[in-house]
C-alpha cells in the first residue's frame, strides 16, 4: 500500500490508475476475483503524499469512476455498491484541501484508513475523519495540530480558536467528542508535532469506528 510497507490482502490485484503530480501519488487498485461479490470490481483507491487542491480533485474524479462502472462490487444480501476504501497516508499540506476532502469522503459514504504503520498527520487527519468508516492499522498513526500560519521562512503563528475547525469535528464525530478533539487540537501549536494518536487512542476517543 503506497506509502507504508504494508501489503494488500491475499487475492490477486491489478493496478487500474498510478496518478504521481508533483510529489502526489495516487493509485486506483483492483482486487481481481474478490469472494466478497465474484465475478464484480472491488476497487479501492491508496494516496500518498501532501493534501493540496490537487488531492480532492483526483480523488474524487476517481470514485466518480468508480461509481459509474457497471461491474461495481454490490453487497451479495442488500445488492448495494459497498463502500469504497481509500487508504491515507501524508504528513499534512492545507487545510481548506483536508476539510475539502473530509466533506467528499462523508458525502460518498467513503471508508478511511491508516494502513499499517502509515502516518496521517494534520490536514489528512482532518480527512480521515470524513470517512462513514474510520480505521486504523496496526502501528500507524494520527496527529491534530492547530492551523498555523508562516510569518518567514522560520517562524509560525497559530490560530488561537478556529469556529470552522470546531464545526468540522462535531459534524465528523458528535458534539462531545468533535468538542473534545478540537480542545485538544489547538492546545498544540506546531508544523512537526501534534497530538499524536495510536490505533487504540484513537477508538477510545471515538476518533476510528467499531
Amino acid at each position: 500500500i503506497l506509502g507504508t510497507t504494508s501489503g494488500w490482502d491475499g487475492g490477486l490485484y491489478e493496478i487500474i490508475s498510478d496518478i504521481e503530480i508533483s510529489g502526489l501519488h495516487i493509485r486506483r487498485v483492483r482486487r481481481t476475483q474478490p469472494l466478497n461479490c465474484p465475478g464484480l470490481e472491488d476497487d479501492h483507491i491508496e494516496m500518498s503524499g501532501p493534501i493540496n487542491p490537487d488531492t480532492p480533485e483526483v480523488i474524487e474524479r476517481l470514485i466518480d469512476r468508480i461509481k459509474q462502472s457497471p461491474n461495481r462490487c454490490r453487497d451479495q444480501d442488500t445488492g448495494r455498491p459497498i463502500s469504497i476504501v481509500v487508504y491515507l497516508t501524508s504528513g499534512g499540506g492545507y487545510m481548506e484541501d483536508g476539510y475539502r476532502l473530509g466533506e467528499l469522503f462523508k458525502e460518498e459514504y467513503v471508508t478511511t484508513i491508516v494502513p499499517g504503520e502509515g502516518e496521517c498527520y494534520s490536514s489528512c487527519a482532518t480527512a480521515f475523519l470524513g470517512g462513514l468508516y474510520r480505521v486504523m492499522g496496526e502501528r500507524s498513526t494520527l496527529a491534530f495540530h492547530a492551523p498555523y500560519r508562516y510569518l518567514n521562512r522560520y517562524d509560525i503563528t497559530c490560530e488561537s480558536s478556529s469556529e470552522r475547525l470546531r464545526t468540522y469535528f462535531r459534524q465528523m464525530l458528535n458534539p462531545e467528542d468533535g468538542q473534545f478533539l478540537y480542545e485538544r487540537t489547538m492546545s498544540y501549536c506546531s508544523n512537526t508535532a501534534g497530538w499524536t494518536l495510536n490505533p487504540d487512542a484513537a477508538e477510545l476517543f471515538n476518533i476510528t469506528t467499531h
